[in-house]
């Protein structure tokens, strides 16, 4: 399972979950430290996978930037996570279609004008040597109007396994899963979305 983190030189926290086999950080918009707070998780606790998925899909989670790191399982016993037990697979996460990296992905479409691919890409794959991108842009920007948009705008042969997945996600429903943390936690619906603006956690009392 996920687990929240507080840096420690700022009032802002951060999540660390195994995917495909590496511990991975992800970044919290004020947004997603603010869903968090409001459902009563706390720096140092777990949470289901499906509710960091969903931050993941609103763009309220991600990786990329000076703050994200990638380390390996078999080196990270001192950060005494847990990940057992969650009944959704790490493996909903989109990844890299060249590498499987989680980092700092990009919807790419490249190709000749007639015969456009698209497909989802790290920082590293991006700048392997080869057909320059038509189009470059960073998942965490993607709705799913917005994609829908772009691939009506642009008409590509043949989508990834990568593309298709990140699609599957952004139709998944999460509400019920959050639902379902509220009626545990005791925190209503209400508390939950509409939490004012903060700089870091706001966590009230038990």
């Amino acid at each position: 399972m996920p687990r929240l983190h507080k840096y420690r030189d700022r009032n802002a926290c951060y999540v660390l979950t195994a995917v495909r086999g590496a511990v991975v950080t992800f970044q919290l918009s004020a947004e997603g430290e603010q869903k968090l707070a409001a459902a009563r998780i706390g720096p140092g606790e777990k949470f289901p996978r499906a509710l960091l998925l969903d931050l993941y899909r609103t763009g309220d989670a991600f990786t990329g930037g000076s703050a994200a790191a990638s380390l390996a399982l078999d080196s990270a016993g001192q950060l005494e996570m847990d990940f057992a037990n969650d009944p959704d697979p790490e493996t909903a996460f989109p990844a890299c279609d060249v590498c499987g990296g989680v980092n700092d992905l990009y919807l790419t479409i490249r190709g000749k004008p007639e015969d456009l691919i698209a497909q989802l890409q790290c920082a590293a794959c991006r700048n392997l040597p080869g057909t320059p991108s038509d189009s470059c842009i960073p998942l965490g920007v993607l709705s799913r109007p917005v994609l829908s948009r772009l691939f009506q705008v642009k008409t590509v042969a043949a989508r990834s396994s990568g593309v298709k997945q990140f699609e599957e996600l952004l139709r998944s429903e999460f509400e019920s899963k959050w639902e379902a943390l509220r009626k545990q936690r005791g925190v209503s619906q209400a508390s939950l979305f509409n939490s004012g603006p903060s700089d870091g956690l706001n966590l009230s009392p038990d």
